[in-house]
Formats: C-alpha cells, sequence, structure tokens
C-alpha cells in the first residue's frame, strides 16, 4: 500500500505546475491549506469518504474554497471533484505540505524550526537568520518554539536536518567522550 506522500505526490506536482504557470501559487497554496484543514475535521472527512456523502460533501467543500481560491477556483473545484473520483481526499493535507514545499523550493526557501531554552529577542532571531542563510544558502521561514529541557543554547531544524547547539547536546557528546552516560 503506498504512503499518503507518495500518493499526494503527482497531485501536489501538477498542481505547483498548473499553479506556477498561470502565477498563482499563493492562491492555490491557500486553497489547498483551506481545504485540507477542512478535510480534517471529522464529520466532513466521514462525508468525503462516503459513497453515498463524498459527492455532495466535495461540492461543499468547492464553495468554501470559492473566496480562497480566488480566479483560480476552476481548477480547484476540478482538483477536488479529482480527489474524489479517485478516492484520494484523505491525502489532501499532504497534497497541501508537498505544494508548499514545492513552493519553498522553487522560491529557494527553507522552513526551520529553531528550538531554544529561553525566548530569543529580535536581534538574536535575526543573527540566527542570517547564519543559517549563509550557511545553507538559502532564504528561511523560521519557526519559533520553547523547550525548557535543552537548558540553554538552540536546536535547528531544517527538513530531517538537525543542527543541535544545545547545552543538553554538549554536555551528552561530553558525557559520551567521557564514556559516561549523560544525565
Amino acid at each position: 500500500m503506498d504512503s499518503p506522500g507518495a500518493i499526494a505526490r503527482p497531485y501536489a506536482r501538477a498542481a505547483f505546475a498548473h499553479a506556477k504557470d498561470r502565477g498563482a501559487v499563493a492562491q492555490w497554496s491557500a486553497a489547498l491549506a483551506l481545504a485540507a484543514r477542512t478535510a480534517k475535521h471529522p464529520q466532513m472527512r466521514a462525508a468525503l469518504e462516503s459513497s453515498d456523502t463524498s459527492e455532495a460533501a466535495t461540492e461543499l467543500l468547492c464553495q468554501l474554497l470559492e473566496d480562497a481560491a480566488a480566479g483560480e477556483f476552476r481548477g480547484v473545484r476540478n482538483l477536488m471533484r479529482l480527489l474524489r473520483e479517485n478516492r484520494r481526499t484523505g491525502v489532501l493535507g499532504a497534497i497541501a505540505e508537498q505544494f508548499k514545499q514545492l513552493w519553498r523550493e522553487d522560491s529557494r526557501r527553507v522552513e526551520a524550526v529553531l528550538v531554544s531554552a529561553a525566548p530569543l529577542n529580535a536581534e538574536q532571531q535575526e543573527e540566527m537568520d542570517r547564519a543559517l542563510r549563509a550557511r545553507l544558502g538559502l532564504e528561511v521561514d523560521f519557526r519559533f518554539e520553547l523547550d525548557e529541557s535543552l537548558l540553554g543554547g538552540v536546536r535547528v531544524q531544517v527538513g530531517d536536518q538537525v543542527l543541535d547547539g544545545s547545552a543538553r547536546a554538549g554536555l551528552s557528546n561530553l558525557a559520551s567522550a567521557l564514556g559516561r552516560p549523560a544525565n
């Protein structure tokens, strides 16, 4: 059985190529994000998956997307109908996420999660942004999170790459070098 990501990939790629050709990536991204959030609701998900209600649920979903899709409504509606016909509405979240990732890659942008033990001030955030842009050669969209268990320092995750400069990681590395378990 294919994973949701594998199922979503061709839909996301086709939607992105279409949206990029039309200069409407932002509208498509907004519409797909809204569709994914709406389709996650348990009642909507059940209605989309039921053979008795999927057509009506898809049309309701399309009505909800009309404003977000703006001038791209026809194309977005066609994608929603295609997903319903192929019984793939369950991967809307994966499609929206992959579409957003394709947009970032095309824009030479990455999303980074910066986790710190304490809040960073604006100057520290800007310094982290400059350092990561220089290291990756890409523009970076940061999301900041707090984790008091870090003790100090920061941990940055970009995709599946983790840059761990936390005090906990430093202590763990030191303990390993000394041949002792970290506390």
